[in-house]
């Protein structure tokens, strides 16, 4: 079967042009393209080796993002996401992965057991 190549800025018009890109192979010509262009491409099922995508943080639109306000975090629309690191002796580790335990979320219902236990002790009582 013969090869359909075509430059990528070819397709690109196709697609805005609402013409049916099928067995096509895409000549990217080692040029950077515009992430908006990828994100177009990708929807069609084009896929943008990673190295030539290109980010112009002062062409993207932000107008429409809304700002993240206090009341987001107490609804819980938006939470807070603490990564860290931890070291665990091989004890700890083989220990993990035979009971296939999820750090996360073990690590989750261990912070809040200790705040709602240190929450109830009276302000005086040593830990």
């Amino acid at each position: 079967m013969e090869t359909n190549k075509k430059y990528w800025k070819d397709v690109l018009e196709m697609i805005k042009q609402n013409v049916e890109i099928k067995d096509i192979q895409i000549d990217f010509n080692n040029e950077k393209i515009e992430f908006k262009d990828v994100a177009l491409l990708n929807r069609n099922g084009i896929s943008v080796p990673e190295d030539l995508i290109y980010y112009n943080d002062d062409k993207i639109d932000f107008s429409d993002d809304p700002d993240i306000t206090e009341e987001d975090f107490t609804t819980g629309k938006l939470i807070w996401n603490v990564q860290t690191s931890l070291p665990l002796d091989k004890e700890l580790k083989d220990w993990i992965t035979k009971e296939q335990i999820d750090i996360n979320k073990l690590v989750i219902k261990l912070m809040r057991n200790f705040y709602e236990t240190v929450k109830d002790f009276p302000k005086k009582a040593a830990l």
